[in-house]
Formats: C-alpha cells, sequence, structure tokens
C-alpha cells in the first residue's frame, strides 16, 4: 500500500459512513482521466530517496501507545524505521530489504527476518500489517480503475473504483479512493472484503511537507473496531535525500539506532 510505504517514507472511528451513489452526470467540468488520477496518488509521496521523522499514535481497546519514529527510504525495496521515544523502545527497528521485512530488538542485539506466516501480524502494535509494508502494488499498473462524481455531506467528491487485476497478488476485493476534485489529494479509502468495508484510511492535516502539498496525517480505523485506530503524524521529509550508502544493512541498522 502506497500511503503505508510513506510511513517507511520518513513511511478505517467510524461506522460505514452514509455515502451518496457515485454518478457520472455532468456537473459543468469533465472528469479527469483515470491515468492523471492514478498517476497522481502513486507519486503523491515518491521519491528517489526520503529522510524524514514521524510521530504515530494506536489506540485499541486492550492498550494505547505513543512512538516517535525516524525512517529513511529508498526506491520501493529498502525502508528503515527507528524508534526514538519513548525510552523504553528506542532503538528497535524495522528494516526492509530485497530479502524481506526484518525486526531488530535494540535490547538483544537481534535481527530476526519476518517470516511469511507473521506478514498478516501487526506492525508495531499498530493496526498496519507486516504485509502492508511488504506489498509493493502500482495504482497505474495492477488495477482496473473507473472514476465517478459523488457528493458526501454536500460535498463533490471524485471516487475511484479499484479492482485488483487478475495477476495481481493482492488481499482486498477492491479499493475506494474518494478525491478533492479541486487539488485531486486524497480524502479517504476505502478497503473492501467482498461488499464489505473492513477498515478505512482517512488523510487529514493537508499542508506543506518537504515542499508538497500533501495530508501529512493519516488514520486508519478498522470498521470491526471504531473505537480503535492508528494515526501517523509525518513531522518532517526530505525527499530525493541523499541517503548514506550502506543505510539499508544490519550495520547501517545498528549505526542508526545509536544516533
Amino acid at each position: 500500500m502506497t500511503a503505508l510505504r510513506t510511513a517507511l517514507s520518513a513511511l478505517l472511528a467510524l461506522a460505514p459512513l452514509a455515502l451518496g451513489s457515485p454518478s457520472r452526470a455532468d456537473d459543468g467540468a469533465p472528469l479527469p482521466t483515470v491515468a492523471e488520477l492514478t498517476h497522481r496518488l502513486d507519486d503523491l509521496y515518491r521519491s528517489s530517496a526520503s529522510h524524514g521523522t514521524m510521530r504515530m499514535e494506536v489506540v485499541t481497546k486492550r492498550y494505547s501507545r505513543s512512538l516517535e519514529m525516524e525512517a529513511w527510504t529508498k526506491g520501493d525495496d529498502l525502508g528503515l524505521v527507528v524508534i526514538r521515544a519513548p525510552a523504553r523502545e528506542a532503538g528497535n527497528a524495522s528494516l526492509k530489504t530485497e530479502d524481506g521485512l526484518w525486526s531488530y530488538g535494540k535490547r538483544s542485539d537481534r535481527l530476526l527476518r519476518i517470516p511469511p506466516g507473521l506478514l498478516s501480524e501487526s506492525w508495531m502494535g499498530s493496526h498496519f500489517t507486516n504485509d502492508d509494508l511488504m506489498r509493493e502494488s502500482s495504482y497505474e499498473k495492477d488495477y482496473d480503475t473507473t472514476v465517478a462524481r459523488r457528493t458526501e455531506d454536500g460535498r463533490a467528491r471524485l471516487v475511484l473504483t479499484m479492482v485488483p487485476k487478475p495477476d495481481t497478488a493482492i488481499v482486498y476485493s477492491r479499493l475506494e479512493y474518494v478525491v478533492d476534485p479541486d487539488t485531486l489529494l486524497p480524502v479517504r479509502l476505502d478497503f473492501f472484503d467482498k461488499k464489505s468495508v473492513v477498515r478505512r484510511m482517512f488523510f487529514e492535516d493537508v499542508g506543506d511537507l518537504g515542499g508538497r502539498k500533501v495530508p501529512k496525517t493519516l488514520r486508519l480505523v478498522p470498521t470491526d473496531a471504531p473505537d480503535e485506530h492508528t494515526i501517523v503524524t509525518y513531522v518532517d521529509m526530505t525527499f530525493d535525500a541523499k541517503v548514506p550508502a550502506g543505510t539499508f544493512t544490519p550495520q547501517g541498522l545498528r549505526r542508526a539506532t545509536e544516533r
């Protein structure tokens, strides 16, 4: 999921909303093309390499936690996230390489590969999963997409309905992106399992991030637990950053945890 990989670049409390039915009725302005919209969504946070900091707040029925993190990425395959606070977890990290996803425990000084059977497990105790970090899908290439107009709460929206192509290994039966027609920025992303929305991502706090006008806060809510959420807020970000060679190695990870 591109939005979560953005969490690596630095990187739905609601029941299903009452939505109007999509309509292709002409409101006087032509619809943007599918290619324009999917390309914009793919490239919203993408860069050759990045470095930034972020905060993550997790609220569940059993616990709540807040983390401050620093992260680096390079391309689509390499990522490193290091926890900086709270102190008891500082230095723990996640490393993504071409060979898979790895978890590092500072106290034990052990780097363990996440096996395929655990990819559906929670990432850092959040509502994101390890599998969310590993999947490298492209909205342009991996989905058949249609676009329509919709009115929600009196506001005009564009709705992109994305169905995975038959040869793609994607968990969800379809995605629905709700987009602001003026800025073409995402407002919400609904994840479907057959006909049901199983989680929602809300894109909030639009502002400057590394010279780009983008949503700086992502709020993920599971629809079967509407009182729970995970919120990721980007504090700062440098796109097309100069990331030192060797960052995405066990040695580079350990150097990063010492800062």
